[in-house]
C-alpha cells in the first residue's frame, strides 16, 4: 500500500532584519547571514553606496515572481531554459500630513515583463502563468494596494 506524505504545512513565519545607518542616507540591513546596501543617489542626500530601497523593492517584486516560477515549473514537470524578468515600478507624490508640504512617495503602478525559454504546450504555460502569479506575496502587497502588477509574458523557443 503506498503512503501518502504531505508537505509539511509553513504556516505564519516571521522575518526579522536589522538595519544600521552607517553615514547618511546608507544603510547597512543584515538579513539572515547577508547584508544589504541601500543609500540614495548623490542628488538625494546619499552617496550612491547601493541601490534605493524603492529599487530594493522593486528587485524583490521581481526575484520573489522569479522564484514562484522555477518552483511551481518544477512541481509540474514544466521544462524550461532561462527566466529573465524586467520589472518597473512607479511612484507619485502624495499629500503628507499637516507640516509635510512635499508629499511622500506613493507606489501607484507595477509592471512585469517576463521571458521564458520553454517548448511546453501553450495549455500548460497558461497554468504555470496562473498559479506562478498567485503564489508571490510581493506581488500581492502591490495588489492588496490596489495595484496589481500587470504580467506581461513572452514565450521563446527553449534553447539547447
Amino acid at each position: 500500500m503506498a503512503v501518502i506524505r504531505q508537505k509539511e504545512q509553513i504556516g505564519r513565519r516571521t522575518r526579522v532584519v536589522e538595519s544600521s545607518c552607517v553615514a547618511g542616507t546608507r544603510c547597512d540591513v543584515t538579513a539572515g547571514n547577508h547584508v544589504i546596501t541601500t543609500d540614495e543617489a548623490k542628488g538625494r542626500g546619499g552617496n550612491d553606496e547601493g541601490a534605493p530601497p524603492l529599487f530594493h523593492l522593486t528587485a524583490a517584486l521581481a526575484a520573489c515572481q522569479t522564484v514562484q516560477i522555477v518552483k511551481v515549473a518544477e512541481a509540474m514537470r514544466f521544462k524550461h531554459g532561462a527566466v529573465n524578468i524586467r520589472a518597473t515600478a512607479t511612484t507619485d507624490l502624495i499629500d503628507g500630513i499637516e507640516g509635510n508640504r512635499d508629499g511622500v512617495m506613493h507606489f501607484n503602478e507595477a509592471e512585469m515583463f517576463i521571458d521564458i525559454e520553454t517548448d511546453e504546450p501553450e495549455l500548460k504555460v497558461e497554468r504555470l502563468k496562473a498559479l506562478s502569479e498567485d503564489r508571490c506575496p510581493v506581488s500581492r502587497l502591490f495588489a492588496e494596494a490596489g495595484y496589481p502588477p500587470k504580467m506581461v509574458w513572452n514565450v521563446l523557443p527553449l534553447t539547447a
